[in-house]
């Protein structure tokens, strides 16, 4: 056996030969501390951690270059601090959307993440280096948030396994916040049997591991069929590994049922406006303060924030207590629900409108706050890797892993790897610009804008008001719920 100092060397020289191009690390610790690594659960378990987690080692930037410099400076995260305790060995802070959010601009002074398989694609986001990182073996687990599909989503295009678990599951203190109602802490690693593993002593709940099943006779599994046809999204590679994906699961004797998904569009507009209202309160005086410090990505998307109603965002909230008490419902005749976790594959970083995609099927489980596990389901022709998403009630995360690890085991998907990395360098990130402009729409977003304290420049409203147009047909998304009946009084007079 290979003992932990060894492997550490290995790894310090695959990352001197490699990253440089993939872009994993944002902060690479020098010391892998493997001679102090405790003897627990994880003992000798690298760690890549993403760049919106403290370490003793570093402070995370969040991949921004506003960020408080000594936010938990020398402190651990709640999560870091008890992986560290049961052995595990943090190597370094990993790549990101800059804080938590979008794709990375390269004119911030940060590496740019590239997808492992394809140099010139995208790796997903937010957790980006945290997925791409385990392709080449650079750590064994990732650490990651996911607030609306930042673990899943680079999970799905880097192919590996993401594991989004019941929201607060896993302690957020100590990791830097983007909408807290929804920002859930969770783990990546090539299989669903390591992440749960780490996943667990995260949790605080080693337990957390479940008894780990043979087959899957007696588990039903909900595919909302109608919903993924009239969407129109998946790719034909997509759907084909998808249904092969579902016989998989039919051999290993689940019963595969068909479901509706009512609560899909109000679930997902739902989602976008508490993450962009909750964000621009979390960012608004740097916003303010500091605009042309952040990055284009992160601040034409989070400032929408800032334009939406209270009353919107009050409703949103109704929308989703209401959406998770009818997939809880739906959840109470299946064991777990299945569709693919993305569309398709991982967009080229020179195809402006892959890039600007997005999609219900990570965010839906956001919403609710439920888990949901993305595992590698196939590649397209190609060689670009496909995944299934896997989701299930709140509080089910074992069982939910067990089935995950079921399917994953009677596949090969997540054995596979991309081969000699290629010596060649990757094409630079260029950030497309918007034509300039101007009419009627920009000046009054410009005007509310300015009345919600942030003057953007007019050089720049054409990038929002395509962006807040879309926003605001998510309104229309969201339902008519029926007022909450008034509390009886039960008060003894007597």
């Amino acid at each position: 056996m290979v003992d932990v100092s060894t492997r550490g060397q290995r790894r310090h020289a695959a990352a001197d030969r490699i990253d440089e191009r993939l872009g994993v690390f944002a902060h690479r610790f020098e010391d892998e501390g493997a001679e102090t690594a405790g003897n627990g659960p994880l003992h000798g378990v690298t760690l890549g951690v993403k760049d919106v987690f403290a370490t003793r080692e570093a402070v995370p930037t969040a991949h921004s270059k506003v960020h408080d410099p000594d936010w938990h400076r020398g402190r651990d995260a709640v999560a870091v601090r008890r992986l560290r305790a049961a052995g595990a060995v943090p190597v370094g802070l990993t790549t990101a959307g800059e804080h938590a959010l979008g794709r990375p601009d390269p004119a911030l002074p940060f590496p740019v993440p590239r997808n492992p398989w394809d140099l010139d694609r995208y790796p997903g986001g937010s957790s980006s280096g945290s997925a791409a990182g385990l392709v080449h073996g650079l750590f064994d687990v990732g650490l990651g948030t996911d607030t609306g599909g930042s673990i899943r989503i680079p999970a799905a295009l880097c192919g590996v396994t993401g594991v989004k678990p019941t929201h607060g599951l896993v302690p957020t203190a100590g990791s830097r916040p983007l909408a807290p109602s929804l920002d859930t802490v969770g783990t990546l690693a090539r299989t669903v049997r390591e992440a749960a593993r780490a996943l667990g002593v995260a949790a605080g709940r080693p337990t957390l591991e479940p008894e780990w099943r043979t087959g899957l006779d007696g588990v039903r599994i909900g595919v909302p069929d109608r919903a993924l046809e009239e969407a129109g999204q998946l790719s034909p590679d997509c759907r084909d590994a998808f249904d092969t994906a579902l016989e998989r699961l039919r051999d290993q004797g689940a019963k595969v049922v068909s479901v509706e998904l009512p609560e899909l569009y109000p679930l997902f507009a739902a989602q976008l406006i508490t993450l962009l209202a909750e964000g621009f309160h979390t960012h608004a005086a740097g916003l303010r303060g500091r605009w042309d410090q952040y990055g284009r990505p992160f601040r034409r998307t989070l400032v929408l924030g800032g334009l939406i109603p209270a009353s919107a965002y009050v409703h949103a909230q109704r929308v989703r207590t209401w959406g998770a008490a009818e997939l809880r419902s739906r959840l109470d005749t299946c064991d777990a629900l299945a569709t693919p976790t993305w569309p398709g594959v991982a967009p080229r970083y020179d195809d402006p409108a892959g890039l600007a995609a997005v999609s219900w099927l990570p965010s839906l489980w956001s919403a609710v706050g439920f888990p949901a596990v993305a595992l590698p389901m196939g590649f397209d022709p190609a060689g670009l890797p496909l995944s299934l998403q896997l989701a299930g009630a709140p509080g089910t995360d074992g069982a939910l892993l067990a089935v995950a690890d079921a399917y994953q085991r009677h596949t090969d998907w997540h054995l596979r790897s991309p081969g000699p990395f290629p010596a060649t360098r990757p094409a630079p990130v260029v950030l497309p610009q918007a034509a300039p402009s101007e009419n009627e729409t920009q000046r009054q977003l410009g005007a509310a804008l300015h009345r919600a304290g942030v003057p953007v420049p007019e050089a720049e409203l054409a990038e929002f008001a395509g962006q807040w147009q879309l926003t605001e047909m998510l309104f229309g998304f969201l339902p008519e719920l029926p007022e909450a009946e008034p509390a009886s009084d039960t008060e003894d007079d007597n």
